[in-house]
């Protein structure tokens, strides 16, 4: 006699059916894929394919995260050039997991001056002490935060929340 299988737990193939990748998403794995994998070759296509594993199993930002890591795992050592190309790269997979669908204009441009703020903390962190996991982290959290407070603001904007709930 055969068990019936819980509609609520979740497995691989359940979470997959759930999490459909977003052109945003696609944006992003492509864009960093090719920025990584210029600099870095094979091992830069083997990140492209860690990072579009990441987007294609969770939502939010973890591949957004994930590829900030891999980055910085890679391009330790290299050029800030190379390390800042490649976290420009990743700024769609940021943009998509702030917004559930496309952003318009004004949102993207608030979001993509956040994201260069958190790239300049980063820049200063690496230029000064040369800390690049701690910059990577630093602006992943930063990036995250403004990502989340962007939302939070334009869900009090629209006026899709009342008060009382705003404030908590």
């Amino acid at each position: 006699m055969e068990t019936p299988v819980n509609q609520s737990e979740r497995t691989i193939r359940t979470v997959l059916d759930a999490n459909e990748l977003t052109p945003m998403d696609a944006a992003g794995v492509l864009c960093f894929t090719l920025a990584v994998s210029l600099t870095d070759g094979l091992w830069g296509v083997a990140a492209g394919g860690f990072v579009l594993v990441a987007a294609a199993a969770s939502e939010g930002p973890l591949a957004f995260v994930v590829a900030q890591l891999t980055a910085v795992s890679l391009f330790g050592d290299a050029g800030l050039v190379a390390l800042g190309a490649t976290q420009l790269a990743a700024f769609p997979l940021l943009a998509s997991a702030a917004y559930e669908r496309p952003p318009d204009r004004a949102r993207l441009a608030r979001l993509a001056a956040g994201y260069v703020v958190a790239l300049g903390v980063a820049w200063a962190l690496w230029t000064t002490l040369r800390w690049a996991w701690q910059a990577a982290l630093v602006a992943a959290v930063l990036a995250a935060a403004v990502a989340y407070g962007l939302h939070r603001y334009e869900r009090v904007a629209l006026g899709l929340v009342d008060a009382t709930e705003a404030e908590r």
